[in-house]
């Protein structure tokens, strides 16, 4: 037997006796085998052992998430963070989710808050926040959307929804950042003199600069073409040597919701 087989076989044995020394409470064992690229944030995993389906179903604060993680994403390890999160909402939120996936922290909003827009550009995954909207009971609190995340921004904003709106989330760390833009020019083309709720924006992003909040400040800066004032920055892992995952908390500037799209555009080019 070659050294390359030897060494898959033996793998393969040991993963298999980790297996069956902890059934039923593990039924697949899998290793990821790359980074996520793709734009739908699926990971690239590799079956070792056990059932090869990686359909399977999360317990998280006491609601239950059908995920299959061949579709769609999934970390545990940011429970800690959604709680944190879920600790800033009131009863009288109103909640978009801009990036929600299969609805982790959609769905426990929509638990806690008034009402919950939670999109995803990834048909599985807005298939999954469906079902577990049925699942966890929330009836008409959560309405789910399926398009890209500048256009959620844009027919959110410019509808009837807008003056509710009280929290939106942004959670998409590699570039949610880039999409800052999309609130520009939201209420041009409504009066000065009406005031309207400026919503709290969490927007998450990674940094492997020296300064990953000064840095991830300047992004957002630049991405608003404003500087948005008492930004509350807090770094919620170490995600790889050097490379942080941060939580940057602000409220959007009227000077954005008014600003000219067509001004700033013209900037660009």
């Amino acid at each position: 037997m070659k050294k390359e087989s030897l060494a898959g076989f033996l793998t393969h044995i040991l993963w298999q006796v980790v297996l069956d020394k902890n059934k039923p409470k593990i039924q697949t064992v899998v290793n990821k085998t790359d980074a996520i690229h793709n734009d739908y944030r699926t990971m690239q995993l590799e079956v070792l052992a056990g059932n090869r389906s990686l359909v399977t179903m999360v317990v998280e604060s006491g609601l239950r998430f059908h995920v299959d993680l061949a579709t769609v994403y999934w970390n545990s390890r940011l429970a800690t963070e959604r709680q944190r999160l879920l600790n800033v909402f009131t009863p009288n939120d109103v909640v978009c989710d801009v990036f929600s996936g299969v609805g982790p922290i959609a769905i426990s909003a929509a638990k806690v808050v008034k009402r919950v827009y939670a999109n995803d550009l990834n048909p599985h995954a807005v298939d999954y926040l469906e079902r577990n909207s049925v699942l966890n009971k929330l009836g008409r609190k959560l309405m789910v959307f399926n398009m890209d995340g500048r256009r959620f921004i844009d027919a959110m904003f410019k509808s009837e929804k807008a003056h509710s709106i009280t929290q939106v989330v942004m959670n998409l760390p590699n570039n949610a950042v880039e999409y800052l833009d999309a609130f520009r020019g939201i209420w041009a083309d409504r009066p000065k003199t009406v005031e309207f709720n400026l919503p709290l924006i969490h927007l998450y992003g990674f940094s492997k600069a020296e300064d990953p909040e000064f840095d991830f400040h300047e992004r957002i800066r630049i991405a608003l073409r404003e500087v948005a004032v008492d930004v509350q920055m807090r770094r919620v892992r170490l995600v790889a040597p050097g490379k942080w995952m941060l939580c940057a908390t602000f409220r959007l500037p009227l000077s954005v919701a008014h600003g000219n799209m067509r001004d700033w555009k013209e900037e660009l080019i």
